[in-house]
């Protein structure tokens, strides 16, 4: 039985809950796992575009002057967009760029934004690196985000 990403297999008297995995009929074993449900990579429209203007105020307000208005950026701070912050993100999961921001950041008052706030924050930077928007917001915790790869490309 199938419910919502929920999967109950009755095996004899035993009953087996498999969380967040889609189960397929198999002719050999009679059922097995085939791949894990939810977004896999930043292409799978993993944040929202009213979460994403969301960050762009918080982005404004408190990491452009830092990483300027093209996330380009400024002297010692890196930058959010282009090949440079693809080639440093790419193949990790988001959580290490929620964790970067949520930790480190801004540089003159690090771990002050809350987490909804980073959360904000990184869909505005997937956003402005042109990643699609879907229907649901970005999770507003790493240990959600780990299973998301940074991927440069689809």
């Amino acid at each position: 039985m199938i419910a919502k990403g929920i999967v109950v297999v009755a095996a004899g008297a035993a009953i087996v809950a498999l969380t967040a995995v889609q189960i397929a009929a198999s002719p050999a074993a009679g059922v097995s796992a085939r791949r894990a449900l939810g977004p896999g990579s930043v292409w799978d429209s993993v944040y929202t575009l009213a979460q994403a203007g969301r960050g762009e105020s918080t982005y404004r307000a408190t990491c452009a002057s830092c990483h300027g208005d093209t996330l380009a950026g400024i002297n010692d701070a890196p930058p959010l967009a282009g090949p440079e912050f693809h080639k440093d993100f790419d193949g990790n999961s988001l959580s290490s760029l929620f964790n970067k921001i949520s930790n480190d950041m801004p540089s003159d008052n690090p771990g002050s934004l809350t987490k909804p706030q980073v959360a904000e924050v990184v869909a505005y930077v997937l956003k402005y690196n042109a990643y699609p928007a879907g229907a649901v917001d970005l999770p507003a915790a790493a240990e959600s985000l780990s299973a998301i790869k940074f991927t440069a490309k689809p």
